[in-house]
């Protein structure tokens, strides 16, 4: 038995867990994917892939997705025939060594409310449920040409020298401290993966969005209206813009994640032709609190 701690994953170490993810997913009815783009954490030297071995076998797999330097998502699979003895507890202990380097730190365990197990494992730690995302996939909805509402907003795919209009943005629109603000959105634009858009009217940017490619499936993440322009229907139009040059570019399967307290774009997105496919359970509890 062995354990291996990643900074980064190659060919062979994704292959080997897509396969333990497929067996899972089968066997919990789950959806979700286990994170592995590392590109977005908010330190990129920390450990945040740990891979647990039974007779040079992969068998569970832990990973850590942290954005912002306060929280960190824990999400992982293990193998069915291998649950219970104790080694995705293994793993959790080298992630909380390696999350003990930084300051004090929440943990969100990510689990799909059908996985049993994986609710039980979160409940022996007392992680309390803390909120629900939406994960909804784009259905096909077409805009058609000569109807939109407000031909006036341009889409722009922004560039470092956007930067501050788009941290100013983020802090307007969802109270983005400036250097959690400023860290996510610089490695964003830096990723060669990814696409930052602005919503300009009349020269002024007013929205922001993005979107994350892996494998053929773009991601919409970060969208949003200045509060002095919401309510008018220009974010409908923003993400409509995006959902367009994704087509242009021949880029249909699409996904969005949304806060299950956030009705009003939940409600946006099916609109504009997205349906909720599965959803995910965030349990948080502060990392000095885990007994492991």
């Amino acid at each position: 038995m062995a354990i291996k701690v990643l900074n980064k994953t190659n060919k062979e170490v994704i292959k080997q867990i897509k396969e333990v993810e497929i067996a899972c997913k089968a066997y919990d009815k789950t959806n979700g994917s286990i994170t592995l783009d590392t590109s977005l954490n908010y330190d990129q030297e920390m450990k945040s892939l740990f891979l647990f071995y039974a007779d040079n076998i992969l068998v569970s797999v832990l990973s850590i997705f942290m954005p912002l330097a306060n929280q960190a998502e824990i999400s992982g699979f293990t193998l069915p025939e291998h649950r219970r003895k104790g080694y995705f507890k293994e793993l959790l202990n080298k992630a909380i060594e390696e999350l003990k380097n930084y300051e004090k730190i929440d943990l969100l365990f990510v689990c799909e409310p059908q996985s049993v197990d994986g609710k039980e494992f979160i409940r022996k730690y007392g992680a309390k449920l803390d909120f629900t995302e939406y994960f909804l996939r784009y259905k096909g909805f077409q805009v058609e040409a000569g109807k939109r509402h407000f031909p006036e907003i341009k889409l722009q795919e922004a560039g470092l020298t956007d930067l501050d209009a788009i941290i100013d943005l983020s802090r307007q629109i969802f109270n983005d401290e400036y250097e959690n603000a400023k860290s996510i959105i610089e490695k964003s634009i830096k990723a060669g993966d990814r696409t930052q858009y602005l919503a300009i009217l009349n020269g002024h940017p007013i929205g922001i969005g993005a979107v994350s490619i892996e494998r053929d499936e773009a991601s919409i993440f970060g969208l949003g209206i200045s509060p002095q322009f919401q309510g008018k229907g220009f974010g409908k139009e923003l993400l409509n813009l995006i959902l367009n040059d994704l087509k242009n570019k021949n880029i249909k399967n699409i996904v969005i994640e949304v806060d299950s307290n956030n009705k009003n774009a939940f409600h946006l997105y099916c609109k504009c032709g997205f349906e909720a496919e599965t959803s995910f359970d965030y349990y948080r509890k502060c990392i000095t609190a885990v007994s492991v």
